[in-house]
């Protein structure tokens, strides 16, 4: 009887570990996608002023329409990672998705957006690159962020 109820009373406190890593992990999310979306606003910004100084401001509005989605997305990957270091692929995913239907919603809204003129296979395939890309942020971090080991001297 008295193992029934140790088993359930670990089970009661490995749920409620589960859910508090599943609360911080949508709150670091959530957090990440709100830093991402500044980044990518001010990396937005700081392009069309480099932009308004060129003779021809229209010549590179995809290109660096695309550069600033996926640098943007790479950025976010690695803020997010750094929010919750617990799981930092569980936040950079969730973070990802959030981003993609943002940026879907976004792009299918706005009449003049930057993939108005493509397909809907040609957008997804941007997308997954993005969603793509949010993972490879946080490999970066995750690697950067490992204390490197000292190597043992050899006493003479």
């Amino acid at each position: 009887m008295k193992n029934k109820r140790f088993a359930i009373k670990h089970k009661a406190k490995s749920s409620a570990k589960v859910e508090g890593a599943i609360d911080t992990a949508l709150k670091s999310s959530f957090l990440g996608i709100l830093i991402s979306a500044g980044v990518g606003l001010a990396l937005l910004f700081a392009s069309t002023a480099a932009a308004l100084m060129t003779d021809d401001p229209t010549a590179f509005v995809d290109p660096v329409g695309y550069v600033s989605l996926f640098v943007t997305s790479f950025l976010g990957g690695f803020i997010c990672s750094k929010l919750n270091k617990r799981a930092p692929y569980l936040v950079s995913i969730l973070c990802g998705a959030e981003f993609v239907i943002l940026s879907m919603l976004f792009s299918l809204a706005l009449p003049h957006s930057l993939a108005s003129g493509m397909n809907i296979w040609t957008r997804l395939a941007l997308h997954a690159l993005s969603l793509i890309l949010f993972p490879l942020g946080t490999l970066v971090s995750v690697k950067s962020s490992k204390p490197k080991r000292n190597k043992a001297r050899k006493r003479r």
